[in-house]
């Protein structure tokens, strides 16, 4: 799926599950969804890249979503897709800044540095850009996390010897 992503001239980041496989270059366990960050700046492609693969929204993230305008439509920050074959895609917007961290235009209390969207990974033998390992782990603090998302904490830190 991310490669439709790619094609599509949408700028976007793996992260969670399938982003800790990607830095590890393995597939380590199975997969709920695929989550991405996507730049604001790309949100009309990213919409033309769903409506063509005939995703649905599924779900806003109302704890997280801000609202935005973008060309005179309000759109929301942090959301769930889904297409008639289950796949989903849990997305968070950022807007990206020249020399600088990624802002994050949702209510998370991620923080990024400007190294965070530097990783890049391999799925299914494809490089693939990735949020960095540090700020992954950072992403999974805070909260209890699910058996599997403690496993992937553990492979993150192994990682960067942590």
């Amino acid at each position: 799926m991310y490669q439709w992503f790619v094609e599509g001239g949408v700028a976007c980041w793996v992260m969670g599950g399938w982003g800790v496989d990607a830095l590890l270059g393995r597939e380590t366990r199975t997969h709920h969804d695929l989550d991405l960050l996507i730049s604001v700046d790309d949100l009309g492609r990213l919409r033309r890249v769903l409506i063509e693969r005939r995703f649905t929204r599924k779900l806003i993230w109302e704890n997280e979503s801000r609202w935005i305008d973008v060309d005179g439509s309000q759109h929301p920050t942090a959301f769930v897709e889904v297409d008639s074959q289950g796949r989903e895609l849990d997305i968070h917007v950022v807007r990206l800044v020249p020399a600088a961290a990624p802002i994050l235009l949702c209510d998370v209390p991620w923080q990024f540095t400007d190294v965070s969207l530097g990783a890049v990974g391999t799925l299914a033998g494809s490089t693939v850009a990735c949020v960095s390992a540090d700020t992954q782990i950072q992403m999974h603090s805070g909260y209890d996390l699910p058996e599997e998302q403690v496993q992937d904490v553990q492979l993150l830190r192994g990682l960067v010897g942590a």
